[in-house]
């Protein structure tokens, strides 16, 4: 198994130092010293938390820059008067920002997918055993339709999603934009992946999933609810940012304890949302 190393930048550390710089301006103001006004301003808490993601997440968080810009846009209006002409166009050009990255997203997922195809055609021709698993499994799934159709979807796809919610895929790769996903995932071999809930909510089923070592899953929410259920004896450890936010883990846990060969890392920021965690 994998050694879980967790990052050194630890976010409620960080987090931390945000909120005393905050306490520190306050003081000095009382005191009398002089502070500029706009330092205290709404917009320097967004420059605040888009810098703080952006820096947590490697340059690689697409909110931490969506509020980073909001934040240096709605500061330069109003304190500096400084619009650029662009009062009427920040709404359809945040749309416009949206939709190309869930456009580069989708191109990324499609990639994955196709890799992960790939991957299994030729376990598949290596008589593996790999096809048998997702057949079986797309059986207890279907037993009240004929198995033959989800064994020609088997053999003719892999990480597919159904209908239904239930996806056969080894990676998570779900986005809730002003939208609500309902995901039953049902591998043998989970690697994890990424979840993005914004203006939205996503239910997710992790109960007929296994995999063995170490696995990261990706958790960014803004202004959105997350609810995941896993196995009981599953190891969960989080290094999610919260910010006006809250996690709850709701797990009945067994009297074994957590098994040291399953551990769900789960990373990522959430802004004015939530986690919940179950289990049956």
């Amino acid at each position: 198994m994998n050694e879980f190393k967790p990052k050194n930048n630890d976010g409620n550390i960080a987090f931390g130092f945000i909120i005393l710089g905050i306490g520190i301006i306050l003081l000095l103001r009382k005191a009398g010293v002089f502070i500029p006004g706009w330092v205290t301003t709404w917009p320097m808490i967004l420059i605040a938390i888009g810098t703080f993601a952006i820096i947590k997440h490697e340059f690689k968080s697409f909110f931490g820059f969506v509020l980073l810009f909001l934040g240096a846009y709605f500061l330069l209006r109003n304190e500096f008067d400084f619009d650029f002409g662009l009062s009427q166009y920040i709404w359809p050009l945040g749309l416009i920002a949206l939709g190309i990255y869930l456009i580069f997203q989708k191109q990324r997922e499609n990639k994955v997918l196709e890799n992960v195809r790939r991957d299994w055609e030729s376990k598949r021709q290596a008589n593996t055993g790999y096809s048998k698993t997702y057949v079986e499994e797309a059986k207890v799934v279907g037993e009240n339709e004929p198995s033959s159709s989800f064994a020609q979807g088997a053999k003719s796809t892999s990480g597919f999603t159904r209908t239904t919610g239930t996806a056969f895929s080894d990676r998570l790769n779900i986005d809730a934009i002003f939208s609500g996903v309902n995901r039953k995932l049902m591998t043998k071999n989970f690697e994890g992946g990424k979840i993005t809930a914004a203006f939205g909510g996503i239910d997710l089923d992790l109960t007929s999933a296994d995999f063995n070592g170490v696995i990261t899953i990706q958790v960014d929410i803004i202004f959105g609810g997350v609810k995941m259920v896993v196995p009981p004896h599953w190891d969960i450890r989080t290094e999610i940012t919260n910010i006006a936010a809250g996690i709850e883990d709701k797990r009945y846990f067994r009297e074994g304890g957590v098994d040291p060969n399953k551990v769900v890392v789960l990373k990522g920021t959430i802004l004015f949302g939530g986690l919940e965690i179950k289990s049956f």
